[in-house]
């Protein structure tokens, strides 16, 4: 069970979240439902689809809800240089997918070091980040990549250790963390999401064993550690709920605003454990996860139940 106040009045809402009802797509391979080593996925609202990182296959895909496969983008080549004769829309370990405003997607080129953009009718456009005139935007190692509710992007440089704001004109605006051991300096970050409500942003800070907790301006606000050694993935959810996952426990936690685990999942349905997470999405009825030791994407059913209550209390209580 967890809880939130609604407003100051005293009004509260008490609610529970049930987590089960897996499904399973994939296996080993390069075939249509087919993944090696998944690691980052988003879900589109509006096509209604997932849009799943085939790092191993250096691809795209988009699946529906239901596992069926509906297309795939991508494929093994070097974007940059000038002796390269590849496609402009070919991927070198893709690491993370994340999709934006008009159904736009983003992927994180890792090893071309490089953001590319898909727009709605899942043509390729181009390279947003870093732009060719420019010459002292580079990206070091993309992982992670989101997009918050004014067509930012945020995105994850794992080899930097920090984290670039992007425009949507592909300019960039600041920098988070930077390798150290303070508590606004990140080390070996995989992924990011965003909270809708108040715009904080959620790291998995994996060589500190956190997520670490920014505001949208990039200060520090909190950290959470609780049961966690190697955390991959971060989601937030429409309640503010924190969905993890953690690549060393090999474990789904949820956890309450403040940092507290309410719950955890290790295996789905038939027993099978899950093998190295690496990243979330989530819905108001559904979690999908890229379990990438397995090659296989799982979905979750997430069901809520619960009630307002009516309640006085003084404004010291409140606060």
């Amino acid at each position: 069970p967890a809880g939130r106040i609604i407003n100051r009045s005293g009004s509260v809402e008490l609610f529970n979240i049930e987590i089960g009802g897996d499904q399973q797509t994939g296996s080993r391979g390069s075939g249509e439902r087919q993944f090696i080593n998944p690691s980052g996925l988003d879900f589109d609202p509006v096509k209604n689809e997932i849009l799943i990182a085939d790092t191993g296959n250096d691809r795209i895909v988009r699946l529906a809800k239901d596992g069926r496969f509906i297309g795939q983008h991508g494929g093994f080549g070097l974007s940059f240089g000038d002796s390269s004769e590849e496609r402009e829309d070919s991927l070198d370990d893709p690491y993370d997918v994340a999709v934006g405003g008009f159904s736009n997607f983003y992927i994180s080129d890792h090893n071309n070091e490089r953001i590319c953009i898909f727009d709605s009718y899942r043509s390729y456009k181009g390279t947003l980040f870093p732009k060719e005139d420019d010459r002292r935007s580079r990206l070091s190692r993309p992982r992670g990549i989101k997009v918050d509710s004014e067509n930012n992007i945020w995105v994850v440089e794992g080899r930097a250790d920090r984290v670039l704001k992007i425009s949507p004109s592909g300019d960039k605006l600041f920098e988070v963390g930077g390798f150290g051991w303070s508590s606004q300096q990140l080390k070996d970050p995989t992924q990011i999401d965003i909270s809708n409500s108040g715009g904080e942003i959620y790291i998995a800070d994996r060589g500190k064993g956190r997520i670490a907790v920014f505001d949208r301006l990039g200060s520090f606000i909190c950290e959470i550690r609780d049961h966690l050694k190697s955390p991959a993935g971060v989601a937030i959810d429409e309640d503010g709920l924190i969905l993890v996952c953690d690549d060393q426990t090999n474990e789904l936690g949820l956890y309450t605003p403040q940092g507290i685990r309410l719950t955890y999942l290790a295996e789905c349905a038939d027993g099978t454990s899950f093998r190295r997470p690496a990243d979330i999405a989530v819905t108001s009825n559904e979690i999908f996860m890229a379990d990438c030791g397995n090659h296989r994407i799982l979905t979750f059913t997430r069901k809520k139940t619960g009630s307002s209550v009516a309640w006085q209390a003084t404004p010291a209580v409140l606060e």
